[in-house]
């Protein structure tokens, strides 16, 4: 009497021949949607990464990204969650985005790269997939990204932007002109706040602006270590005798023209958007 043959469903029948051959079979859209749904639901978490073995080593298949990231992600967000509330304690929820944003980018980068996997290695796979999982979570809060898209270049020296951020005096000179026309011009502007920007650029940087260091208390200026910070300070007291009111006033109206003008900086530093 023949021994009847344990009928399989047809999802685990596709993960029974994964793991007898080793390869992947050739699946219709529906039966790779259903597998993949089954693997990602899957509990048992070494037939998990047995599978996503199975597809890394089996990478030129079209189908072995689907079969390695059904089998991996859901490991990435609990191995995420877990290391989260190690380092957080009480994490947030962009601190558990961050951190499962990392590890996918990560097992996306591992898959592409495709690393060789040592053989004479235990369990080689295994241990390269959780560190890339916990590498990857991590990376959000050790990368710092201060100096993100800034290229090196070989002779600095060619460069004349180098002190400052306009090293020709002709250039700044230039620039500086038609920044103080259009800052004295500026329409929307009070006629006394107007009054105050055009009495300064009458005056020019000479008689407008204060020129001793009054940060020193006293000792050579030539070696004080404030000498290298000084600021350019409007003189208040010049500008108001010059219009015929008092310091308070200009003061005031400095202050309302820079919150006005505040508005149409730009981000790259110039003034104004046109």
């Amino acid at each position: 009497m023949s021994v009847p043959v344990p009928f399989l469903p047809p999802v685990l029948a596709m993960v029974d021949e994964m793991l007898t051959t080793k390869k992947i079979p050739a699946l219709c859209g529906d039966e790779m949607e259903t597998l993949c749904s089954h693997l990602f639901a899957l509990r048992d978490r070494d037939q998990r990464i047995t599978i996503a073995e199975i597809a890394y080593l089996n990478h030129d298949d079209p189908q072995s990204l689907n079969i390695f990231l059904a089998s991996t992600l859901p490991m990435a967000q609990r191995m995420a969650e877990r290391k989260a509330e190690r380092v957080f304690t009480h994490p947030t929820d962009w601190q558990l985005e961050a951190m499962y944003n990392g590890a996918v980018s990560n097992l996306l980068n591992m898959f592409e790269v495709h690393r060789t996997i040592q053989p004479f290695v235990p369990n080689a796979f295994r241990r390269y997939l959780m560190m890339t999982i916990i590498h990857g979570a991590m990376n959000p809060f050790r990368v710092r990204d201060e100096h993100w898209h800034i290229q090196g270049v070989e002779d600095v020296t060619k460069f004349d932007r180098i002190r400052g951020r306009y090293a020709n005096p002709a250039e700044r000179e230039l620039i500086t002109r038609d920044l103080l026309e259009q800052v004295t011009t500026f329409p929307h502007l009070m006629e006394e706040q107007a009054r105050v920007l055009k009495t300064i650029a009458v005056l020019g940087p000479e008689k407008a602006l204060r020129h001793t260091n009054h940060y020193q208390q006293g000792g050579d200026k030539t070696h004080h270590k404030h000498i290298r910070r000084r600021r350019s300070i409007l003189n208040l007291v010049g500008i108001a005798d010059a219009m015929g009111v008092k310091k308070q006033k200009v003061k005031n109206l400095l202050k309302d023209s820079r919150r006005i003008l505040r508005h149409v900086f730009n981000r790259d530093g110039r003034l104004f958007a046109s």
